[in-house]
């Protein structure tokens, strides 16, 4: 049973039980009034009689009949009685067979006592006729008696029949009026549910999420769920497309993984076999065979590794949140970097002191990443320069890495940063271009922004900026 037909029939229900109420009550009402009517007219009908007999001479009191007599067995209308002392009918104009009808003395005593009194009076075992009876005397001429107003109850009870056909009529029209106009309004109200149904079935066929309901200016419940549909809809086109474009990203990441590993393991599977069908072969191609094999190892650890950072990049890990000074951390890896790296002039700017809130490790590997980068691109440089810098701007902390390298390709300087990208393989120096994407999501994660972009020597500089940590570092100089 569909909802329209649902809301139908409650609707019915209700009007079913308001009409019956109704009609009941009125019906009451008027049946009462039917009663009260009647006991009016017979009132009035027995003052005539009373002022009659006032006026009335011997003779006129003398009995008499009617030709033109009611019969309350066929007839609905007021027949009068003018009765004597003893109950004998004087006049009367309504007659049962021809003979007039016989008043109970029970009845005619209660008049003469309490001044008028009324029954009803059965007719043969018909419909009982109902009487009023009131006293009357004429001291002049020393008659007493009874005058008597009566009607058959049969008048009573057609009219009741009639209000019951009349009600009966209206409640039927009133029900079907009612039933269309339940109908019709249910079908309007509900027009925008039809169309979420329609729309929902046409967009989970077509997988067209573009497609919207109308909308609507009114303020009911059905205009509030056409725009929260819409809403949803808005919400779930965006989710789609961000699942489509990881889903994209996750493919391409799979695929330039499998790509990345098969190298490596391909080179040490060849110089493994190598040495296992040569075992004679000479010292510097066993050498050699094992340098590549333990260059790849150390190439493939890196790789593993990397891939292990990004898979806990994407499944959202937790980082550290605790005050680091990022000049410190700077410092500490530019001495070691240094080291490593003893042809290269690196140099470290700023006073220190410049506080982040993060992770130290994490902040730490960033260094080493961009640091790592710029190496490797000032290769080839015969007076290969690095410039570090971290410095406070407000409520901001940047950290700056130039170099004085080959730079970047025109249109890479925002697709470095993307999971084995790889501008110029021929200047990767063997990297998997993993460690520029890695050092995007350390940046993300401690809700910062890093930029690449080439430098008027001819490098490039990578711009990270970082939110400062509202706190005071103890320093080992004194306080900052």
């Amino acid at each position: 049973m569909s909802i329209r037909t649902r809301i139908t029939l409650v609707g019915l229900g209700i009007v079913t039980v308001v009409i019956c109420c109704l009609s009941g009550t009125l019906f009451g009402l008027i049946s009462r009034g039917i009663g009260t009517d009647r006991d009016e007219l017979l009132s009035a009908r027995t003052d005539q009689l009373l002022a009659g007999v006032a006026a009335a001479t011997a003779d006129d009191l003398a009995p008499a009949t009617v030709l033109a007599q009611v019969d309350p067995r066929s007839s609905v209308d007021i027949f009068t009685m003018v009765l004597s002392s003893s109950g004998e009918p004087l006049q009367y104009t309504g007659a049962v067979e021809g003979e007039p009808l016989r008043i109970p003395g029970s009845v005619l005593d209660a008049a003469r006592r309490d001044g008028r009194a009324s029954a009803s009076v059965p007719v043969d075992g018909d419909v009982p006729v109902f009487v009023l009876v009131r006293p009357w005397s004429r001291t002049d001429l020393g008659l007493t008696g009874y005058v008597v107003a009566a009607q058959t109850s049969r008048k009573a009870e057609q009219d009741r029949a009639g209000l019951v056909v009349l009600f009966a009529i209206a409640a039927v029209v009133t029900f079907i009026a009612a039933a269309i106009a339940v109908w019709v309004a249910t079908g309007r109200a509900l027009r925008p549910l039809l169309q979420l149904a329609v729309l929902a079935d046409d967009i989970g066929g077509s997988q067209d999420l573009t497609r919207r309901l109308p909308q609507r200016s009114t303020q009911d419940a059905v205009g509030r769920l056409a725009r929260s549909f819409n809403a949803m809809m808005d919400r779930l086109a965006e989710a789609y497309g961000r699942l489509a474009t990881a889903l994209q990203a996750q493919q391409r990441f799979t695929a330039d993984a499998s790509h990345e590993l098969r190298t490596p393991l391909t080179t040490i599977r060849n110089n493994a076999e190598f040495l296992l069908q040569h075992p004679s072969a000479r010292d510097e191609d066993r050498a050699a065979a094992l340098a590549d094999i333990a260059g790849e190892s150390r190439r493939l650890h890196r790789l593993v590794e990397n891939l292990l950072t990004l898979a806990r990049a994407d499944g959202g890990v937790a980082v550290a949140r605790e005050p680091v000074d990022l000049a410190e951390v700077a410092a500490e890896v530019c001495r070691q970097a240094g080291a490593l790296h003893p042809q290269r002039r690196i140099e470290l700017s700023g006073p220190p002191a410049r506080a982040v809130v993060g992770d130290r490790d994490l902040l730490t590997q960033l260094l080493w990443i961009l640091l790592d980068n710029a190496v490797r691109f000032t290769a080839s440089a015969a007076d290969g320069q690095i410039w570090v810098a971290v410095t406070q701007r407000g409520e901001r902390v940047q950290l700056t890495v130039a170099d004085n390298g080959s730079g970047l390709p025109a249109g890479s300087e925002e697709r470095i940063f993307e999971r084995f990208y790889r501008a110029d393989d021929s200047r990767s120096g063997g990297g998997a271009g993993l460690g520029l994407a890695i050092a995007a999501w350390i940046v993300s994660v401690h809700s910062g922004e890093i930029i690449a972009a080439n430098n008027d020597r001819g490098g490039a500089t990578f711009s990270v900026d970082l939110p400062a940590a509202r706190v005071k570092i103890q320093l080992s100089g004194g306080d900052s």
